[in-house]
């Protein structure tokens, strides 16, 4: 199934949210983003990432549900 959003915008706003949370001590972070597509149907995502000893690494992208 084609997903209404690419992973680079997935991604991006997860970013972000990951960014203005507080630091994690754990090594593994979920983080969910809802992003709107062109006909007003929201779509929840989930951005899973990994603390690797370089940095959080992106290790998967999921699509949880649209509305």
């Amino acid at each position: 199934m084609k997903k209404a959003h690419t992973d680079e915008e997935i991604i991006a706003a997860a970013e972000t949210k990951k960014s203005a949370a507080p630091d994690s001590t754990d090594d593994k972070v979920d983080i969910a983003v809802d992003l709107d597509d062109d006909n007003g149907i929201a779509h929840t995502y989930v951005v899973t990432f990994l603390r690797k000893a370089e940095g959080w690494t992106v290790f998967q992208v999921n699509e949880l549900s649209s509305l």
